[in-house]
């Protein structure tokens, strides 16, 4: 199924939602995928790493104000069940999730419930508030791996996610942190925000390159999906380490469970964020401790945006690129 621009009404905000102009929507891998892979449903609007500036408030809304800049997670939540309490609300069966199962931000407007947005300061730019939902991506991870200074890292991938989890690991105080991947755009963007060493994976392999540097790390986040790359990632964790699934992968990977057992590892996945996660990245954002900007390959205004979900499918040197509906 392909993917074009096309009109349809602007949306009117519920009880407890708003209305966005959406300034800046980030491409995600996740679309480049659903769109590749035929998988969007028919009429469905993709994008969900978004801000903009609030243009319209619904019944029961207090606390917001027209033309106020915010950020939006696209995380729906009920906020009081018992999988929204354990911070996984991307899996509440109460609220939808935008740009995934209600409709996204690769609009000019995007109805967003308003539990769901944080405001950005006056002297932000508000393209800048897109980045929160995927540093919020790598954040979580980060935390799951259980790290801290002086503690090496592995990041296996270095597409957009895997860049975010070194931001994040970086504000974590963890390192040496070690990059792998095989796009040479992509693996200078991991050394310029904040990856200690980066390694082709065409050239040597991370198992080569462990057993070569002697190093061990204290946690290994796959965020690569490629074939064996979980296995390979857990059999260079030390001894009471963490390997963190990051990427959405179908494989179903063996796990040497002796290993698993003798060296005390422990396995985790991470799919999205907590709501206190996105507040974080919004302040960290905000107070410009992340170098976002030098992600961003390309900006394109909403009707290039379908072109650019496909270029992503072979991304070369791109990195990341932004939607800017409002141009």
């Amino acid at each position: 199924m392909g993917t074009a621009v096309a009109d349809v009404s602007d949306p009117s905000p519920a009880p407890g939602e708003v209305v966005v102009a959406v300034e800046a929507c980030g491409l995600c891998g996740s679309d480049v995928h659903a769109v590749q892979n035929g998988q969007c449903e028919p009429g469905q609007i993709l994008g969900h790493e978004f801000s903009g500036r609030i243009v319209a408030l619904g019944a029961d809304v207090t606390g917001w104000s027209q033309g106020q800049p915010v950020a939006g997670s696209p995380l729906g939540s009920c906020g009081k069940c018992r999988i929204c309490m354990r911070g996984l609300a991307f899996r509440c069966p109460a609220a939808p999730n935008i740009g995934i199962n209600r409709q996204g931000a690769y609009a000019e407007y995007v109805a967003v419930p308003a539990r769901q947005l944080v405001a950005l300061p006056d002297d932000l730019p508000i393209a800048v508030g897109s980045h929160a939902e995927p540093l919020s991506v790598g954040s979580q991870a980060a935390k799951l791996a259980s790290v801290g200074p002086g503690d090496p890292v592995l990041v296996y991938g270095v597409g957009p996610i895997g860049l975010y989890a070194i931001m994040a690991l970086r504000l974590f105080g963890a390192g040496p942190i070690v990059a792998a991947g095989r796009s040479a755009g992509r693996r200078a963007a991991a050394a310029d925000v904040g990856a200690d060493v980066v390694i082709d994976t065409r050239e040597i392999s991370v198992t080569s390159y462990a057993e070569q540097s002697g190093t061990r790390f204290a946690a290994a986040l796959e965020c690569s999906a490629a074939p064996g790359a979980f296995t390979e990632a857990l059999s260079v964790v030390e001894p009471g380490g963490t390997c963190v699934e990051v990427a959405l992968t179908p494989e179903v990977a063996s796990v040497p469970l002796f290993g698993m057992l003798s060296e005390g590892h422990h396995l985790v996945g991470a799919c999205a964020f907590s709501d206190e996660t996105y507040r974080e990245s919004v302040a960290h954002l905000a107070a410009g401790r992340v170098p976002v900007e030098r992600l961003v390959s390309e900006r394109v205004p909403l009707d290039g945006t379908p072109d650019a979900l496909r270029r992503l499918q072979t991304p070369g040197s791109l990195v990341r690129i932004l939607s800017l509906p409002q141009q």
